[in-house]
């Protein structure tokens, strides 16, 4: 029976258009997939309904407000009865918070010709487990009638109820009189704006710089001119050459779009135009036309990886140039760690043309001046800063400095000294930059006390005493040692890089469940202490060193480290930038412990089932039980091409041919997919694109892998360390 769903599923997924990227403010502007909304919660009782497909809200493909779909709300309000429908904000990690002059506002059609007024719902905003009053929709319509776009303003300060402090989770529609025949409304385009908006006409016509095929991806380019009253760029596709539809919209700071197209070796047209606050076009621009064509194994690898690095040609801060992971209208928050992936990334654009040097070189400089300047202890960073102020963003978290994130940008600076060999005073500016930002780091002062080999994951910027969980495992963590081991400064010994892999810390018991346990157990326990004298044992944090070697079977593979916990990419991250050829060590061959893993996670995915029966689809982020989720992460896979070089591909040509509609686009593949849920992610990892970007260019080229051998203080630590 379930093989028999899947071509349903796919049918589904692949008659969906190209849809938006958003800003924060947005709520809801086009779903993803077609069919149903997955981020809506329909509930009912009594003799009320609302029309659902397992209570979700459909999508209506063919009539909607901005393309390509809007959300249909077909609904029964009986006395006996009652409903409501949550459209839940998905982009959680931007922490949207409102502002008391903002507006909801949204587009309403009432296609059910006998609906009134008094017929619509009330609506109210959640912020996780708060809800706002209800207003009722009908005192806020302007103009109502049936058959045509609403418009629909609330002042926000009319929600009596809300934390302003609070981000926002959701809007919420409720059943509010009683409406006993079927009422149809489709909702469009939910969205905070401020009172007050720019509203100077656009009176110059839109201009589409590019448009060139790729495969089955139409790549169009533009450069929005600074005008404050541009809000979206619009875009249109023909078949003909007259009769022209619009397939998408993309908010200003995106320049440029990937459409996907299904036929090859058939002319498209195309042409753009600039949006208003109000949805009003500009003039369109001028007709570009592509004829898309099959292309080679290695040019799909090429547009694969570029996309994937123009996830973070767009996503920066000006200011400080460093990676922009969510926009926030009151911040521009900053991570130190994914800058280290968006660095060498941008490098790799270098290297094949898609970023011109001195662009790249103008945004490593503001990085290095400003991490110069920025808030450190030890010379360590914390893992997100607000770069317009400077200061570090813990985001209500106990404010640290992080040690992994510090040592993912060092690593990337480094390798950018070695890169940049040029004789030029900017060139030499940034080394010189770079190399004091690296001596400044002192790595002693991150180990954990009496330990001096182990480094602790963070340094707390109040409490010197306050030991924070130890970096440990096959992970980025070992990144950090090789950075540790090589300071010219304030190196750990060498031993440090294998103990951080064979053994991991545990906390102590409390005293009172010593009291429990036989003498020999606790003189294990204190020999096992961070403290020769075992004083700490009584303490709820200390910890205690225990061996990380579990050899384990599973699917007929045997596992050294026991069963695979997390996600698989954080076992690939050392690699991103350490040779797996080199990394060899007493009794391992870490890429074949890391490609033993990549094996059993792939087998143990394939015999779960993912919902489709192609078994080079595989990856799975999150498993929940048989009614929970089951995301599948497209990085996982295609980033597994330095252990398995076939099977990777093999993945990348599956996601991209089957599914590569909805799941890949200007920026790359998406985060997730959940195919049994129907369900794809409106957002990006910068993790999962600087993994894609990175591995296949080092499976190919082996660029950042020679650029980090080449290192005076690496390749030091790597001829003491690994085995010839």
């Amino acid at each position: 029976m379930r093989l028999k769903l899947i071509p349903i599923l796919l049918l589904c997924l692949f008659s969906l258009k190209t849809n938006a990227e958003t800003y924060p403010e947005v709520v809801f502007d086009n779903s993803l997939v077609n069919g149903t909304y997955a981020r809506s919660l329909v509930e009912y009782n009594g003799k009320s309904w609302v029309e659902n497909v397992n209570k979700h809200l459909l999508v209506s493909d063919t009539l909607f407000f901005t393309p390509g779909n809007a959300l249909s709300l077909r609904y029964l309000s009986h006395p006996e009865g009652d409903w409501n429908v949550t459209i839940r904000y998905s982009r959680q990690k931007f922490h949207y918070r409102l502002a008391s002059d903002d507006v909801l506002n949204f587009k309403l059609y009432v296609g059910s010709g006998h609906t009134k007024a008094e017929h619509l719902p009330s609506i109210s905003i959640k912020q996780r487990d708060n809800q706002s009053v209800s207003l009722a929709v009908r005192n806020y319509v302007e103009g109502f009638k049936n058959g045509a776009w609403l418009n629909v303003r609330i002042p926000v300060k009319d929600f009596a109820g809300l934390n302003l402090e609070d981000p926002i989770s959701g809007i919420i529609f409720r059943q509010l009189n009683e409406a006993k025949t079927m009422n149809q409304l489709f909702l469009d385009q939910i969205e905070f704006l401020p009172a007050k908006y720019p509203t100077v006409p656009l009176t110059s016509a839109a201009v589409l710089a590019k448009a060139n095929a790729h495969a089955n991806h139409v790549d169009l380019q533009w450069q929005v001119p600074l005008t404050p009253s541009i809000r979206y760029v619009k875009i249109y596709r023909s078949e003909n050459n007259k009769d022209f539809e619009p397939i998408a919209i993309r908010p200003t700071y995106m320049q440029r779009c990937l459409d996907y197209v299904p036929v090859l070796d058939k002319k498209y047209y195309y042409k753009i135009a600039w949006l208003d606050f109000n949805y009003k076009e500009s003039p369109l621009s001028a007709v570009q036309e592509v004829e898309p064509k099959q292309v080679s194994d290695e040019e799909l690898f090429n547009i694969i990886q570029i996309a994937h690095i123009n996830y973070f040609v767009e996503n920066y801060d000006i200011n400080t140039g460093m990676h922009m992971p969510f926009r926030m209208k009151e911040k521009a928050i900053v991570s130190v760690k994914e800058t280290g992936g968006a660095i060498l990334s941008l490098m790799v654009g270098v290297e094949k043309g898609f970023i011109s040097r001195p662009l790249f070189i103008s945004r490593v400089k503001r990085i290095v001046n400003f991490l110069a300047k920025a808030q450190n202890k030890h010379g360590f960073f914390p893992s997100y800063y607000d770069g317009r102020k400077g200061i570090p963003e813990h985001f209500d978290r106990r404010p640290q400095y992080d040690i992994e994130s510090s040592a993912a940008i060092m690593e990337a600076l480094l390798v950018v000294r070695q890169y940049l060999k040029g004789d030029e005073e900017t060139e030499t500016e940034i080394r010189r930059g770079i190399t004091d930002i690296w001596e400044r780091m002192d790595w002693k002062a991150v180990t954990l006390p009496n330990a001096p080999h182990i480094l602790r994951s963070n340094l707390d910027m109040l409490d010197d005493y306050f030991i924070a969980e130890p970096i440990v495992g096959v992970n980025q963590g070992l990144n950090a040692y090789m950075l540790a081991m090589a300071s010219t400064r304030s190196n750990i010994p060498i031993s440090s890089f294998v103990d951080a892999i064979e053994h991991k810390y545990v906390p102590i018991p409390e005293a009172p469940a010593l009291l429990a346990v036989d003498s020999a157990t606790v003189d294990t326990l204190k020999q096992n202490s961070m403290f020769p004298d075992g004083s700490d044992i009584v303490t709820q944090d200390s910890l205690q060193r225990v061996s990380n070697l579990q050899d384990t079977m599973m699917y007929g593979v045997s596992l050294p480290f026991g069963a695979p916990e997390g996600n698989l990419l954080e076992m690939y991250r050392p690699f991103v930038t350490i040779n797996p050829k080199l990394a060899k060590l007493k009794d391992y061959n870490l890429a074949e412990v890391v490609g033993k893993y990549a094996s059993v996670v792939k087998r143990r995915d394939n015999e779960i089932g993912v919902g489709t029966s192609n078994s080079d689809i595989w990856g799975f982020q999150e498993r929940r039980d048989s009614i929970g989720t089951f995301r599948i992460n497209p990085a996982i896979s295609v980033a597994s091409i330095f252990v398995d070089s076939q099977g990777a591909k093999k993945s990348l040509h599956a996601l991209y041919h089957e599914f590569g509609a909805f799941l890949f686009t200007e920026y790359g593949f998406r985060s997730w997919v959940d195919l049994r849920s129907n369900d794809v992610s409106d957002e990006y990892v910068a993790s999962n694109q600087a993994n894609v970007a990175l591995l296949l260019e080092n499976a190919k080229t082996g660029f950042i892998w020679k650029l980090y051998q080449q290192i005076p203080e690496i390749q030091a630590v790597e001829q003491r360390l690994f085995k010839k």
